[in-house]
């Protein structure tokens, strides 16, 4: 089974010939992953034998005497042939391709305006609000539709719409200002791909609007933090109709255990998410370089050991 049918396979809620895993390092530890291996390119993807990987879309840079909301770059047909190449490689190994993380319309709309001014809006200028979002929705249109044309197995979307241990916006905010242009955005992909998937990012806890991405379309939950939502009831109750993609905690795992716990609470995770397949192994975050390089390992040798569908439960 290559890397490819087996993310596909899991995502369909099925169970392939193991659990299929990734991870995503900061600069830092690219750095480090050199000097450990001595690997000239830092690779760390294909020297961990990862079965997803990114590709990029080139877009035209931002002049400096361009605000930003005034800044509208269409993707070039030279970048998406670009980045299209970059997909037929990595389908030519029998990888998963998905694209680097584009932010979607609520974290667009505080760069644009501020966090404040877009969480107050709604009730002191809901015309203006709804006029900056949509035009945000526009660009994310034509951003996340270049990578569905280019061919990626899975769009990466998505939106912080969770703190540690609520939503920064209540539910029904959430259905009023973004799900409708949410619902848009993927509607759009599915008119270019019917069969593209769909991946959504969102850290923190954002358990009440599972429903909500399950009823948009969404195929993949993306950060999963153990620190904010509840595995087991996420499984419990959603687990056959989306697949998560994470789920192994930085904060409580990775950057405060020892490398032999950190196998420890990885294998109980697999054990717990994995049965039934609609589970993508990694942690819920970017790896930074606060986390000890032994416990990069250690996730490795926990998905190398205990990634298949028996041995780990």
């Amino acid at each position: 089974m290559t890397s490819r049918e087996r993310v596909l396979c899991a995502v369909r809620h099925r169970e392939p010939d193991r659990v299929p895993f990734n991870l995503r390092l900061t600069d830092a530890l690219v750095e480090r992953f050199r000097r450990e291996t001595g690997s000239a390119d830092g690779d760390y993807a294909a020297h961990f034998g990862h079965d997803l990987r990114s590709v990029n879309l080139r877009l035209p840079s931002r002049p400096a005497d361009v605000p930003r909301p005034e800044w509208f770059p269409k993707p070039e047909e030279q970048a998406v042939a670009d980045c299209a190449a970059q997909v037929t490689r990595l389908r030519e190994q029998g990888l998963a391709a998905f694209n680097s993380y584009v932010c979607g319309v609520f974290e667009e709309a505080k760069f644009w305006l501020d966090d404040a001014t877009v969480l107050t809006l709604p009730y002191e200028d809901p015309d203006r609000l709804a006029g900056v979002l949509d035009r945000i929705t526009e660009l994310k249109l034509l951003h996340y539709g270049a990578y569905a044309r280019a061919g990626v197995d899975i769009v990466f979307m998505g939106d912080d719409l969770g703190a540690q241990n609520a939503l920064i916006m209540s539910p029904e905010q959430y259905r009023q200002w973004y799900r409708p242009r949410h619902g848009r955005i993927i509607a759009h992909l599915r008119s270019i791909n019917p069969d593209v998937l769909v991946a959504f990012h969102c850290c923190g806890h954002v358990t009440p609007l599972v429903p909500d991405l399950i009823e948009l379309g969404v195929d993949i939950l993306e950060a999963v933090q153990p620190e904010a939502m509840d595995l087991a009831g996420l499984k419990r109750e959603y687990g056959r109709h989306i697949t998560f993609w994470g789920g192994i905690g930085n904060q409580s795992v990775l950057a405060r255990l020892k490398p032999d716990e950190v196998v420890g609470s990885v294998r109980r995770t697999l054990a717990l998410m994995a049965p039934g397949g609609g589970y993508l192994a990694s942690p819920c975050h970017t790896v930074t370089e606060d986390i000890p390089w032994e416990n990069v390992l250690a996730f490795h040798r926990a998905v190398g050991e205990f990634g298949g569908y028996r041995a780990g439960r």
